[in-house]
């Protein structure tokens, strides 16, 4: 379809040259669904008079009908969440109302980092909700429990297995990666080396997110663990695809959150965070970047909220919580999860405690 020739109508955002939004042809027949492609135009035509057309924001380029980006992102867009609001009512138009309010004021890069954020929890939500599940499946959109006031992003029950809680963090990276890029030296954990010995500007780890999205995690889950001893919970990590940095901040043996030496203490010891029962490490913030300029996705990503299939580059890192539980199969295979001990033979699936970048030009790395 060009862009060009008309408004967004249903057809135009489920036709056959538009399928390749989709990366499993396995979920193709879910995805292209007439009642989702109808949910989705709706959603579309509501966005050409709603703020992201009709004042400045960030999107507006991306749901242009007239624009690459109007295929590239927004149909991605409107389909990811049409497939939400299948399986959870009102999801659509609730995500929709906050990816509006993250404009208004002209080239905001704080709206831009919500924006960021917003398709790395909607990329995870909107994959569980098209996943192809193996018994019947219910979910809940950020429910509570046990009078808390915070929720986790959405519960999945799976009949016969039980209910994993999900919720999804990304970090602000920008000051970061600005430093890793300039910086020889880089430090991933606490160590005994200070960042004077090494006698130029250093990086320092990027751990206190890390230690922050544990903490609420951990809070948003306790409710659901004290109603249900069986309840499982995940918390998905989007990074970018230095994947090694949450990594050690989770497993450095100097002082990873997972660890006895953990940083974070309290009472003399570590702090367990026993309702988090793993933490899920996905690779996707520079797809999201790179699919909102419109640039080409790495790694065969057929855009900017494609999930990735199993087995497929990169491997999402499943990081067991030594305090918490066992995920069932079944849900680890609904995250595509590998255990971040059948990875150790690639270097970033390792902790790295201290990078010398020899290259930084290139992203090279010793």
């Amino acid at each position: 379809m060009d862009p060009a020739d008309g408004p967004a109508t249903g057809c135009q955002y489920g036709n056959d040259d538009e399928r390749h939004w989709f990366s499993s042809s396995k979920r193709r027949a879910f995805w292209m669904s007439h009642s989702i492609a109808r949910r989705a135009a709706e959603l579309m035509d509501a966005i050409q008079t709603g703020p992201i057309r009709t004042q400045w924001h960030w999107l507006g380029y991306n749901f242009n009908p007239k624009t690459p980006g109007f295929v590239t992102v927004g149909g991605p867009t409107v389909m990811a969440l049409a497939a939400g609001d299948a399986v959870m009512p009102g999801f659509a138009a609730e995500q929709l109302k906050r990816l509006e309010s993250f404009g208004g004021a002209e080239r905001d890069l704080g709206h831009y980092q919500q924006i960021l954020a917003w398709y790395c929890e909607v990329l995870v939500v909107a994959h569980l909700a098209a996943y192809d599940w193996p018994a019947p499946v219910a979910f809940e959109m950020e429910p509570v429990a046990g009078g808390a006031k915070a929720n986790p992003e959405v519960v999945v029950r799976l009949d016969g297995v039980g209910a994993l809680g999900v919720e999804v963090k990304s970090a602000d990276l920008r000051a970061h990666r600005e430093q890793r890029a300039s910086n020889g030296w880089q430090l991933n954990a606490r160590t005994k080396v200070s960042s004077k010995s090494l006698g130029e500007a250093v990086t320092l780890p990027r751990d206190n997110p890390v230690k922050d999205f544990l903490i609420s995690a951990d809070k948003k889950f306790a409710g659901f663990r004290a109603t249900d001893p069986d309840f499982r919970s995940a918390l998905v990590i989007v990074w970018d695809d230095f994947v090694n940095e949450p990594l050690t901040a989770l497993t450095s043996p100097a002082s990873g959150l997972f660890t006895p030496n953990s940083f974070y203490r309290a009472d003399g010891g570590a702090v367990e965070f026993a309702n988090v029962d793993a933490v899920l490490l996905v690779r996707h913030q520079h797809q999201v970047v790179e699919g909102l300029a419109g640039r080409p996705l790495a790694d065969d990503r057929a855009h900017l909220l494609d999930y990735g299939r199993p087995g497929s580059f990169p491997p999402h890192a499943l990081v067991t919580n030594p305090a918490g539980r066992v995920l069932p199969a079944e849900f680890a295979a609904a995250l595509h999860a590998v255990p971040v001990e059948a990875l150790n033979a690639a270097a970033e699936y390792n902790p790295g405690e201290i990078v010398m970048w020899v290259d930084t030009a290139e992203g090279t790395a010793s």
